[in-house]
């Protein structure tokens, strides 16, 4: 059960955050061990399922790296979390420039996606599937989520359609390099949790594309974008 402290906020992400704080403080150097389970819960007074669940986040969000059999080990220094007004203003930036690309991508790419179902062909459906299971050397898992859609795109066969999520997916790159370059944390998309929600979401939609399922397909692009706009909005929330 996930114990909660005020309706929205689990004890586990405030715990995540404390121990953020005390980064942030200069208490955890950059390469310190953080304090084991059991004094993590003496000082938090929460559960253990609860300390490990705040752990795990951190180590999802690139702060901290849990070394089996040895402890968690902070990945960032205080000069990490502590942006200056400059970076501030570059992730600000970032959020709004993001938030409004993915909700103009929640307008339209499930009307896509429904109009690849009713068009796609056999090739069409081949090239989705190969985006699902790319991998290999220098592979991204953001890279493979984009040529997902940019596949999805010409699968509705309208060049206009496509040249908008082509604009559309560059321009989501381009916003996510500028968080990248002033943050160590891993982007949402790169999180283990989120990745495979995302990764099963691609995997619903590219059905309901093969199977011609055009109600499916459009309530399942919907859900993925939503889900990501979410997910983005927690880690601008975590780290503005």
């Amino acid at each position: 059960m996930i114990e909660r402290i005020n309706g929205t906020t689990t004890l586990y992400e405030e715990v995540a955050r404390q121990i953020l704080e005390s980064i942030a403080e200069g208490i955890y150097k950059k390469g310190d061990m953080l304090p084991g389970e059991k004094e993590l819960i003496a000082r938090t007074g929460v559960s253990r399922i609860t300390v490990r669940e705040a752990l795990k986040r951190l180590a999802e969000m690139g702060v901290i790296e849990t070394r089996k059999g040895k402890g968690s080990f902070v990945l960032v220094s205080a000069e990490d979390l502590n942006k200056n007004e400059s970076d501030k203003n570059i992730m600000e930036q970032a959020q709004k420039d993001f938030i409004n690309s993915t909700k103009a991508r929640l307008l339209l790419e499930p009307e896509i996606a429904r109009e690849a179902a009713r068009n796609a062909t056999p090739e069409d459906i081949g090239e989705m599937e190969k985006t699902l299971r790319r991998k290999g050397k220098g592979y991204k898992m953001e890279d493979s989520f984009d040529s997902f859609h940019i596949a999805l795109a010409k699968a509705a066969h309208n060049p206009f359609v496509l040249s908008f999520v082509e604009q559309l997916v560059t321009a989501e790159v381009q916003i996510s390099d500028r968080a990248d370059d002033i943050t160590t944390y891993v982007l949402p998309e790169n999180q283990g949790k989120i990745s495979q929600e995302l990764n099963e979401q691609h995997r619903k939609v590219f059905e309901a594309v093969r199977d011609g399922n055009q109600e499916f397909a459009y309530f399942y692009m919907k859900e993925r974008m939503t889900y990501l706009m979410k997910a983005y909005e927690e880690f601008f929330t975590w780290f503005l």
